[in-house]
C-alpha cells in the first residue's frame, strides 16, 4: 500500500513536498518520475517484492511509467498470460503487471484488475495520464483541475501543496452535515474533487482535456434458478477464495475481529488456511462508557486458539482528535474513527497487513434499518395536511428539541422514511436554521439515485455501496490504517463477491428481521451459535459519554469558535447545540459541528501541514 501524486508540470521541489505529507501512507521507501512536462510521486509501504518493487516502474521501452497505491490479487495469473504474449518483466511486483497490462489492452486494463487501487500510468506516446480507482472505491484518489492545472494525490493535503485558493463548498457543507460524509464527487473544499469508484480519468497533456468513464456497475439481476443452500454453498467458495488471495504478502499479517459474523467469519476462514494461528485485534472501551463487545471477539479467538490482542479506548482522547482530522483531509464525522486507529496503530508493532470484516452490511443487507418495524403505530392515521401543516409552521415551533421530535415521527410513517431518517442525521427541515442560506433537500438528491425497477432492499443497498461505502466506510478505513502505516484489506468487498451477491435474492440476505441471513447459512460450520444467531450490534462508540467526559471541554471550545463562521453556519444554531450537547438527541449534531470546526481550523486557518495543536 502506497501514496500517490502528481501534476502536469515539472517541478522536483513540489512533488517531494505532497510526498512528504504522506509519508505516513509509505514509510518504507519513495520514489519520483520527472521529464515530458510531468511530475509524478510515491511513498511505498511494502508489502510485495520487498527488494525490486521500487516505483515508479516501467514498460520494456521505458515509455509507460506507473505510480501504484493498493494491491493486486490476481497479478500472478495476469502475469502469466501477459508473459505468453511477449511481454518482459524486471520485477515480482503487481505494479509492473499493471504497467504491462495497460500496454496489452490499453484503459479496459482496469475491468481485468481484482484488487483495490489507485494508479496512475503516464503514457509518453498518447502524452495522456490514466488515473484509476478501484470498483467500490476501497482506495481514495482525488484531483483539482483549473484549466492548466492538473494536479492530483490520494489525499487531499498533497493537493494543497499548490497555490489553491480554500474555500469551503457550501453545497458540500449541506451535505456533510446531513450525511456525515461528501458522497457524489464533491469535498468539502470548493474544486477539489473525488475521483468515482470504477472510474479512470484520462487527463491530455497537449490540450489539457480531461475525460472520465466508469468502467463497472452492478445489474442487481436477481438469479431464481437456485435455492438457498446452493446460493450459500458458493458464497462460501467465493469468501474462502477472496481470503486465500489476500494472504499473499511478503511481511507479516493477521485481522481485526470484532465478534460480529462478519470479522469472526474472515477468522474463521483464515485460520483453516494459515498455517500459524491467526494474529487478531479487536477494541473495546472503558466499563464507564457501556459500550464493550470483546467478549465476542474472545469467544471466536479462543475457539480457533488466535494470537489474541484486546485495546481498551479511554475517554481521554481530546488530544488525539486533531491529529485524525489532519488525516481526515475528506472529512467524514464517524467517531469510530479512533478504535480503529488505535487498533491499527497497536496491530503495526507486529504486522503490516490486516483482513478486516468491512463491507458485509452493504454487501449482505445487514442493517436493522432495512426491516425495522413501526414503533409509533398512530403516526399512520394522521391526515397527511396535518403534517404539511405543521411544517409550514416549523421554525416557529418553540425549543430545538421539540423540533428535532416532530420531525422524527414524520420521518417514521413508512420503512423508506425510516430509511432516510437513518442515513439523514440532520433533516431538511431543520436545514433554514442551521445554515443561514438556502440548501437543496439531500432527500431528493438520494431519492434520485433509485432505481426504480429495484425492490426496496435493493434500493437502499444500491445508496450503501454507491455512496455510503465508498465515501465514509472506506475511507474510514483507509485513512485510520494508512495514518498507522498499515494495510487493510476487505474480502467481503472483492468486486467478483459483489456482483455475485447484488444476484441473490433479497429475501435470501433478509429473512424477516435476520439481517445477513445467506452469510450466517454459509458460515454456520465454523462459528458457535452465540455468534451466528447474534444481532448486529454495530461498531458502536461512546460519543454521548465522551462528549458529557473527556471531550467535554474540547466540545465546548470547538463549538464557541464554530459561532464565528457566521457566513457558513448560523450562530444562534451552534449555540442551541452546544445547549444541549450532553442530551443524547444532540450527539450526531453536537460531533458533526465538532468535526468540522477542527477541520475548518485545520486546513483553512492554517496551511494543513501538520495537525492544530489544542
Amino acid at each position: 500500500m502506497c501514496g500517490i501524486c502528481g501534476f502536469n508540470f515539472e517541478d522536483k521541489t513540489l512533488i517531494k513536498k505532497m510526498c512528504n505529507l504522506i509519508s505516513h501512507r509509505g514509510p518504507d521507501d519513495e520514489g519520483f518520475f520527472l521529464d515530458a512536462g510531468v511530475s509524478l510521486g510515491v511513498r511505498r509501504l511494502s508489502i510485495l517484492d520487498l527488494k525490486t518493487g521500487h516505483q515508479p516502474q516501467h514498460n520494456e521501452n521505458e515509455d509507460m511509467w506507473i505510480i501504484f497505491n493498493g494491491e493486486i490479487f490476481n497479478f500472478k495469473e495476469l502475469k502469466n498470460q501477459l508473459e505468453t504474449q511477449g511481454h518482459i518483466f524486471y520485477t515480482k511486483s503487481d505494479t509492473e503487471v499493471i504497467i504491462h497490462a495497460y500496454e496489452e489492452w490499453g484503459e479496459d486494463c482496469v475491468k481485468k484488475l481484482r484488487g483495490q487501487f489507485a494508479f496512475c500510468i503516464f503514457d509518453s506516446i498518447k502524452k495522456t495520464l490514466l488515473v484509476c480507482r478501484d470498483h467500490l472505491g476501497i482506495k481514495p484518489l482525488y484531483y483539482f483541475f483549473d484549466g492548466k492545472r492538473f494536479i492530483f494525490g490520494s489525499e487531499i493535503k498533497t493537493i494543497l501543496c499548490h497555490n489553491i485558493k480554500r474555500e469551503v463548498s457550501k453545497k458540500a457543507l449541506n451535505l456533510f452535515f446531513s450525511l456525515k460524509y461528501v458522497p457524489f464527487n464533491q469535498t468539502l473544499f470548493k474544486g477539489i474533487l473525488k475521483l468515482p469508484p470504477a472510474s479512470y480519468l484520462i487527463f491530455n497533456l497537449k490540450n489539457q482535456k480531461i475525460q472520465i468513464n466508469n468502467y463497472w456497475d452492478l445489474s442487481f439481476q436477481t438469479n431464481r434458478e437456485k435455492n438457498i443452500d446452493e446460493l450459500a454453498k458458493e458464497l462460501r467458495a467465493l469468501l474462502e477464495e477472496s481470503i486465500k488471495i489476500r494472504l499473499t504478502s511478503d511481511v507479516p499479517l493477521g485481522a481485526f475481529l470484532s465478534g460480529g459474523i462478519d470479522s469472526s467469519a474472515i477468522v474463521a476462514l483464515m485460520s483453516g488456511l494459515m498455517e500459524e494461528p491467526v494474529r487478531t485485534f479487536s477494541i473495546g472501551f472503558e466499563e464507564e462508557a457501556q459500550v464493550n463487545e470483546t467478549k465476542y471477539a474472545r469467544i471466536v479467538a479462543d475457539l480457533y486458539n488466535t494470537d489474541h490482542t484486546e485495546i481498551i479506548v479511554k475517554s481521554t482522547i481530546s488530544e488525539l482528535l486533531p491529529k485524525l482530522v489532519w488525516h481526515l483531509d475528506d472529512l467524514i464525522a464517524d467517531a469510530a474513527i479512533i478504535p480503529i486507529y488505535l487498533m491499527a496503530k497497536s496491530a503495526k508493532q507486529y504486522m503490516t497487513v490486516a483482513l478486516t470484516g468491512d463491507g458485509a452490511d452493504e454487501v449482505f443487507a445487514g442493517y436493522s434499518v432495512y426491516y425495522r418495524r413501526q414503533k409509533y403505530n398512530f403516526i399512520n392515521s394522521v391526515p397527511k395536511n396535518i403534517f404539511e401543516l405543521m411544517f409550514k409552521f416549523y421554525d416557529y415551533i418553540p425549543f430545538h428539541i421539540f423540533r428535532i421530535g416532530f420531525s422524527y415521527l414524520y420521518q417514521s410513517k413508512t420503512l423508506e422514511d425510516r430509511y432516510l431518517r437513518k442515513i439523514i442525521h440532520i433533516p431538511d427541515e431543520e436545514k433554514s436554521k442551521l445554515f443561514p442560506y438556502e440548501t437543496e433537500s439531500i432527500q431528493k438528491l438520494v431519492k434520485a439515485e433509485y432505481i426504480k425497477s429495484l425492490d426496496l432492499i435493493n434500493q437502499f443497498t444500491n445508496w450503501d455501496l454507491k455512496f455510503q461505502l465508498p465515501n465514509q466506510f472506506n475511507m474510514k478505513l483507509d485513512k485510520m490504517s494508512m495514518a498507522a502505516s498499515l494495510e487493510a484489506r476487505v474480502p467481503y468487498l472483492d468486486y467478483k463477491m459483489v456482483e455475485f451477491a447484488s444476484t441473490i435474492p433479497s429475501e435470501f440476505k433478509l429473512k424477516g428481521n435476520i439481517e445477513k441471513y445467506i452469510l450466517r447459512l454459509a458460515v454456520k460450520d465454523k462459528l458457535p451459535p452465540v455468534i451466528v444467531k447474534r444481532k448486529k450490534a454495530g461498531f458502536n462508540t461512546p460519543v454521548h459519554y465522551w462528549i458529557k467526559t473527556g471531550l467535554r471541554e474540547l466540545s465546548g471550545n470547538m463549538l464557541d469558535n464554530l459561532k464565528k463562521r457566521k457566513n457558513l453556519i448560523n450562530p444562534k444554531y451552534i449555540k442551541s447545540v452546544k445547549r444541549n450537547r450532553f442530551l443524547k438527541t444532540f450527539e450526531n449534531r453536537a460531533w458533526n459541528s465538532i468535526m468540522f470546526e477542527l477541520w475548518y481550523e485545520t486546513f483553512i486557518e492554517n496551511d494543513g501541514s501538520k495537525p492544530i495543536i489544542l
